[in-house]
């Protein structure tokens, strides 16, 4: 707003003097942040900035492979874990089925057996032997 100002006063001065801004000399400069680089500067400047590029390639490389290789990894981790998992809980079926078979066939062991004692009993009392 300040500058708007001002440009507006410079105007009105220049207008009542009679004067145009062309009738003031301006000087052009180019100023820059730092001399330009010339040959075997510029030439190494890019030789540096090539080198770089091709390090920061590289790198981008090998994370690359780090990570595959960290993902088969995992994957073949995951796949035996999983049948580990599998292997067990078929060992544990296995077991299971097992002592409830035993069970069952101890169950009816002690059925027959108290049915024989039973008779053995019977006899005994009543003289049937």
């Amino acid at each position: 707003m300040h500058s708007l100002m001002i440009s507006s006063k410079l105007a009105e001065v220049l207008i009542y003097s009679g004067k145009t801004a062309r009738s003031f000399p301006f000087s052009r400069a180019f100023v820059s942040a730092s001399r330009p680089l010339q040959g075997k500067e510029e030439a190494e400047q890019c030789q540096k900035v090539k080198e770089a590029a091709e390090a920061v390639k590289e790198g981008a490389q090998a994370v690359k492979e780090t990570t595959e290789y960290i993902q088969d990894v995992a994957s073949t981790t995951a796949n035996r874990v999983s049948k580990m998992t599998k292997d067990v809980t078929e060992k544990v079926t296995e077991t299971t089925d097992s002592i409830t078979e035993k069970a069952k066939g101890s169950v009816s062991g002690v059925l027959g057996t108290a049915k024989n004692a039973t008779a053995i009993i019977k006899n005994k009392i009543l003289g049937g032997d």
